[in-house]
């Protein structure tokens, strides 16, 4: 076996290739390379998304703590019956 001085692994050299870590690891990144998005937004659209999100934290937390308060009320009304 051989020990990669690069990564550390231990690994059988029967091809030749090398550390097949490393080279996994370089493929990863240069996929990951290839396949970056651009995400910057306009400002309208970003002010839209801000908006959004915000509406959607007002609703959504009241109305999870109701569900909770409802399913403990339910709770409570089985049991005392």
């Amino acid at each position: 076996m051989k020990f990669c001085m690069k990564c550390g692994a231990f690994y059988e050299d029967k091809d030749g290739t090398g550390c097949p870590k490393c080279a996994e690891n370089a493929r990863l990144r240069a996929a990951a390379e290839a396949a970056e998005i651009n995400h910057q937004m306009d400002a309208e659209s970003a002010r839209r998304a801000r908006r959004r999100a915000w509406i959607e934290l007002i609703i959504g937390v009241p109305a999870f703590i109701g569900v909770i308060y409802l399913i403990v009320y339910l709770i409570r009304l089985i049991r005392g019956a």
